[in-house]
């Protein structure tokens, strides 16, 4: 009975012509081998995956879609180098730039820290028209983050001309007068925003960073007490909540939120490397060590997994290979402004004081320096008299929050007594020598 039906059911395929059927079998491999490369990829076997999806690409060297599949499971496999080359191997496919693929390409040029490359990329889908409104303050922020503030300004002005209140884009537009150093600026810009729209909880957040870094920390955590209750347990306010509470000694409520927001997703990689670092503060290691395997085992590229690994390896008396995870940390976001911050002081350390200045302005470009870091990079101005107007707005700054500070006022004593004095203009007659002919 069962070889009658099986008999049934070849007859059709025997009846078509050799190519047809050779065809059908072809569609149905791909098929087959599309499937088990989207499971794999779904349980984290990104080497089955990427072995079933280069046999369905085989398969179908016109189909766009395996190619697609292929470029992913490269990136989560740690091989940006092997998606970049795959994505564009699939836009060649397409008539005309595809923004989806043009966007991956521009966010796998920034993992491998080519950010004029990602820049160019997604200016060129901006002039076309092609980028989101969401993706065009993306864009902006990245511009301002590689130093090239007026070109964030310039795409900005776009979204701004169409609707010049909006929240979203006006908060943008702080962050970036605040990684120019225009501080009052930004915290006049701030305060407007939130004035009109109190429940808007980028703003908060921005503003509770910028009064973190500036040494408020209780201005910080009353503008993260007043974020609307549906964004209160998202990752990045509890995250920024539990940076506040650490800078005002309170490790043990940090800790208690962190752990509130893993007991509703407990596979958090962020909150978890988040967590690690609030142990690690405490003094608990072994534990730290335990949360942070525990998050890069979940995401192997995480900047704050990787960093927190270098701070526990710090704290281990390992400073070489504390550098080397906060080397991988950049190569993974090189704008991550806590491994910037603990790598100029490796600098510092070592000697090398003219990395170390480099990575200072580094995080002063991206506005994320705090008020020591600011005069830490003004000493250095001073021992090497260089950039001395510069140093002297950063340490008077400095000296606004900690007047009676001794480091701060040997470093302002340095900086006048690098700087050239002005020379007198003459106060008596002026004599005419003449020469002979």
């Amino acid at each position: 009975m069962t070889r009658s039906w099986t008999l049934v059911l070849l007859l059709p395929l025997a009846c078509k012509d050799p190519e047809t059927a050779a065809a059908q079998t072809q569609a149905t491999q791909v098929q087959t081998s599309l499937s088990e490369g989207r499971e794999a990829l779904t349980n984290g076997n990104y080497g089955r995956a990427i072995a079933a999806l280069q046999k369905a690409s085989n398969s179908a060297p016109e189909s766009v879609e395996p190619l697609l599949l292929l470029a992913e499971a490269h990136r989560l496999g740690g091989n940006p180098g092997a998606s970049i080359l795959t994505l564009k191997q699939a836009e060649a496919l397409l008539p005309g730039s595809d923004p989806v693929i043009q966007k991956q390409l521009a966010d796998l040029y920034l993992r491998e820290g080519q950010g004029a490359q990602a820049i160019s990329t997604l200016v060129a889908l901006r002039n076309e028209g092609k980028l989101s409104h969401e993706d065009i303050l993306a864009l902006a922020r990245l511009q301002a983050r590689q130093g090239l503030a007026e070109d964030a300004f310039t795409t900005l002005e776009r979204i701004l001309r169409e609707n010049p209140d909006d929240a979203a884009t006006k908060t943008v537009e702080a962050e970036i007068l605040l990684m120019k150093g225009e501080e009052l600026l930004a915290a006049n810009l701030m305060d407007r925003v939130l004035q009109a729209s109190p429940e808007f909880t980028a703003a908060r957040l921005l503003r509770a960073r910028y009064f973190l870094m500036s040494g408020y920390s209780d201005l910080a955590e009353a503008d993260l007490q007043a974020v609307p209750p549906a964004d209160a347990a998202t990752t990045d306010v509890v995250a920024m909540k539990a940076r506040v509470l650490m800078a005002l000694g309170r490790p043990a409520e940090a800790e208690s939120a962190l752990k509130a927001l893993l007991q509703d997703d407990e596979d958090n990689a962020e909150a978890l490397a988040w967590l690690a670092d609030i142990v690690r503060a405490q003094g608990r290691a072994s534990e730290a060590q335990q949360l942070v395997d525990r998050a890069l085992h979940l995401k192997p590229r995480l900047a704050r997994g990787l960093y927190v690994r270098g701070r526990v390896l710090e704290d281990q008396d390992d400073p070489r290979a504390a550098e080397d995870s906060y080397r991988f940390a950049l190569k993974a976001e090189p704008g991550f402004s806590p491994a910037l911050s603990r790598m100029w002081r490796l600098h510092l350390k070592a000697g090398r004081k003219p990395e170390a200045q480099v990575t200072l302005e580094r995080l002063l470009g991206l506005g994320d320096a705090a008020v020591d870091e600011k005069a830490a990079l003004a000493n250095l101005y001073a021992q090497f008299e260089t950039q001395l107007p510069r140093g002297k707005k950063l340490i008077e700054e400095a000296l606004q929050r900690e007047p009676t500070n001794p480091d701060y006022l040997r470093i302002q004593k340095a900086i006048d007594k690098a700087t050239p004095k002005k020379k007198k203009a003459p106060t008596g007659p002026l004599i005419i020598r003449g020469g002979r002919r």
